[in-house]
């Protein structure tokens, strides 16, 4: 009996996958999705971001390249590493220009199915007077100095939420970064001088 159905209901998706026939329940969507992650940092905070290593545990190991991030906190930014399969750990480096400091951390998702359920959820949005429905397809890492690490998930800013809060280790770094320091002090260093690095406010 159970075997019937299981062959009924393959037949029925087969039939009405463009009505979007789901044994999951997921729901359609108004545009193609795929998760991924992405790097953000506050605004005149700039950092150089090494290649994001991934893992999940007994499937695959990979790495994706971000480069120099800028503007904006709380948003998506840099990068579009796919996360297919949902990883159990994420490691990520950087070269903080304001502080002149690098930083790394090792970030560990228990759960990461869980994680991607969340992610799964509606989050409409208003875009061109029109409410589009999307999951919350983005997990983004923020990026801030003293080496906080914040982890939201969201496809625009709006709709960010909160599901983790890191602390970096800071390190010595071998890697230089004078040409893309000093090009980032002649554009920041007077905000710099006049507001510092506000560690209390991410």
């Amino acid at each position: 009996m159970i075997r019937r159905l299981v062959v009924l209901v393959t037949v029925l998706c087969t039939n009405f996958l463009l009505s979007g026939c789901s044994i999951a329940g997921t729901p359609e969507w108004d545009h193609p999705v795929k998760y991924r992650l992405r790097v953000s940092v506050p605004r005149h905070y700039d950092a150089w971001v090494k290649p994001v290593q991934f893992e999940a545990t007994g499937e695959r190991a990979w790495w994706h390249p971000i480069g120099i991030t800028g503007c904006c906190w709380k948003a998506p930014g840099n990068g579009n590493s796919d996360l297919d399969p949902m990883p159990d750990y994420i490691h990520v480096t950087w070269f903080s220009f304001a502080e002149q400091q690098s930083y790394t951390r090792l970030i560990h998702i228990p759960d990461p199915e869980a994680l991607r359920e969340r992610m799964e959820q509606p989050a409409p949005v208003q875009r061109n007077g029109k409410i589009i429905n999307m999951p919350r397809d983005t997990l983004v890492l923020g990026l801030a100095p003293g080496g906080t690490v914040i982890m939201w998930i969201m496809n625009w800013a709006e709709t960010a939420i909160e599901v983790g809060r890191y602390k970096a280790v800071p390190f010595d770094d071998d890697v230089r970064y004078e040409g893309a320091l000093e090009a980032y002090m002649e554009r920041e260093g007077d905000y710099l001088k006049q507001h510092g690095l506000q560690l209390d406010r991410w």
